[in-house]
């Protein structure tokens, strides 16, 4: 059995606010291992919708943990492929190759969909990286038009 730190919500958001990469190292790295036993049903808590500075930090707690134990920061993690250039995008996709297209593409099709509705051709671009970085194809997508749609914008 895995000894796991049981910490309050807003505790939980004071050590992910000090994974700042602003902040002293040390503060950081206490952050790390305190965030690091976090229970599989807390660990959504690591990536801050506002809080960019602390992205990269909690991706790494994030691989750490591994699946399944970050099951629940994959909407998030999924989330910051709207930008490549954002802190911890990039290991967000290594986080999902190391999962699998099975349990990866529903995540990132959820992304897709939501970034046609919003036609936000950038995000489509991100994620067509992403898709491309991932191998995924059409035929991996449960609805293979909006893999379709979205490399149609991308293409134009």
């Amino acid at each position: 059995m895995t000894n796991y730190t049981h910490l309050e919500d807003e505790e939980i958001i004071y050590y992910v606010f000090n994974l700042n990469w602003f902040l002293p190292k040390e503060i950081q790295e206490e952050s790390i291992a305190i965030l690091s036993q976090l229970p599989p049903d807390k660990v959504d808590m690591l990536i801050p919708k506002y809080g960019k500075e602390c992205w990269k930090n909690a991706v790494s707690i994030l691989i750490k943990m591994g699946y399944p134990r970050n099951k629940r920061a994959l909407p998030k993690l999924a989330r910051l492929l709207q930008d490549r250039n954002w802190p911890g995008a990039l290991e967000a996709i290594e986080i999902f190759r190391r999962i699998g297209k099975e349990i990866s593409t529903p995540y990132i099709e959820r992304e897709c969909k939501e970034a046609l509705r919003c036609k936000d051709i950038d995000w489509l671009e991100h994620l067509s990286f992403a898709c491309n970085s991932l191998g995924l194809t059409k035929e991996d997508f449960n609805n293979e038009s909006i893999y379709e749609q979205m490399e149609k914008v991308v293409e134009e």
